[in-house]
């Protein structure tokens, strides 16, 4: 064990503590440290081990999924930065490397623990805040069929059960 934990094949190089010092909780934490390790089920990853899927992200339809664009360059993760006054971080030239790991590491490296635990919670989003709502959506295609269906669930800030609707 400890000659596969010390090799070079399955270290990755890079500021690890400041992913831990992140003013967030541990399970946000971890997806930062999995998003970095490049253990995250992206489309790309998929069919990198061989597993048939579309390339293209879901949401936009428009780039490959892979971590740097579920995370930053989608429109709607470029939205809900915006949404939560971190428009600034995301933007930021010295946060343009071109994949996730470096970015995330820079913004680790350069923003306060309290924007760092910001970020992560953004890229983990859990239930909202007292006085607000939460909408889980989730929906079907099935291909050259013409149907679809559409599910959504209201949540309030105890993840007490609101509404539904199905169609």
């Amino acid at each position: 064990m400890r000659y596969i934990i010390g090799s070079d094949k399955y270290h990755v190089a890079g500021n690890w503590n400041d992913i831990w010092k992140a003013q967030a909780p541990y399970k946000a934490r971890h997806l930062l440290w999995r998003l970095c390790r490049g253990c995250l089920p992206t489309r790309y990853r998929l069919l990198e081990r061989r597993v048939e899927c579309t390339l293209n992200c879901l949401v936009c339809d428009e780039e490959i999924e892979d971590e740097l664009h579920i995370f930053f360059r989608c429109a709607v993760a470029r939205d809900s930065w915006c949404a939560a006054g971190l428009a600034s971080v995301l933007h930021n030239a010295v946060y343009q490397q071109s994949n996730a790991m470096n970015r995330i590491f820079a913004i680790c490296s350069n923003e306060s623990s309290d924007t760092v635990g910001r970020v992560t919670m953004l890229l983990w989003w859990e239930k909202p805040p007292i006085g607000w709502i939460k909408c889980n959506v989730d929906a079907a295609f099935v291909s050259g069929s013409g149907k679809t269906s559409v599910g959504l669930c209201f949540c309030d800030n105890n993840g007490q059960f609101m509404a539904d609707m199905a169609q």
